[in-house]
């Protein structure tokens, strides 16, 4: 009896998550509720309620107490995704490889798209983090200006998908980019390896944004392990 609930709520779920791949309901709509959703299925009100917790756990959905249950936005899939995931030692090597492939041609397309905006924000970035790296060595806030200067390229490559990938990516080492902030000279190592790589960007030369940025994430990836190993 179970199972059979459990298999109709699964096919329920794939029915709803077909729904959400097709636009019907969109990111951020409501949809209907349990007994609403239940009648247009011809389904009962558990297997539907079954269906929105399986597709919540999956990250399609969320849901909200006392409002509903509403499609999720692609961020908040990514965050789920992020949340359910653990990055292992083993695993540590291989995202760095990815992250290397992915920043080389982020910082391509960054170029391939720039404009004054992108290096203000740029500037501004290593203004602030060069004013806490010789102060008050605030390392939590340095550590989201690191990511704000990798997002800032990514935004600017005009690739939505590369974004999401970089979100997610980035998101994932977050544990490992504050470990990394904390080890000592790592910050202020970091803060130069950036203005390189602005410098090359100022200058519209692609390949040399690319090797001063293959450089810096083998650099962080460096430190990191050489603490580690220390330990």
């Amino acid at each position: 009896m179970d199972i059979n609930r459990k298999g109709i709520s699964e096919q329920v779920a794939d029915s709803i998550k077909k729904k959400i791949q097709n636009g019907e309901y969109k990111a951020g709509e409501k949809i209907p509720g349990e007994r609403e959703m239940g009648i247009e299925l011809s389904v009962s009100r558990n297997t539907v309620r079954e269906a929105y917790k399986i597709l919540e756990a999956y990250g399609y959905l969320t849901a909200k107490h006392g409002t509903g249950v509403f499609v999720a936005s692609p961020e908040q899939q990514i965050q789920k995704m992020t949340e359910a995931f653990f990055v292992s030692s083993d695993q540590f090597k291989d995202f760095f490889s990815v992250r290397k492939i992915l920043e080389e041609w982020t910082v391509k397309w960054s170029i391939e798209n720039s404009n004054q905006d992108l290096i203000q924000q740029l500037d501004q970035i290593l203004k602030e983090a060069n004013e806490i790296v010789t102060g008050d060595q605030n390392f939590d806030r340095l550590a989201e200006l690191d990511h704000k200067f990798h997002m800032t390229l990514a935004d600017h490559s005009n690739n939505v998908v590369l974004v999401r990938i970089m979100h997610f990516l980035i998101d994932l080492l977050s544990e490992s980019r504050t470990k990394s902030i904390n080890i000592p000279g790592r910050a202020l190592k970091s803060v130069q390896e950036h203005e390189r790589i602005l410098e090359a960007i100022k200058q519209n030369n692609i390949e040399l944004a690319q090797e001063r940025m293959i450089d810096h994430i083998e650099s962080v990836e460096c430190s990191i392990s050489q603490n580690t190993l220390s330990k």
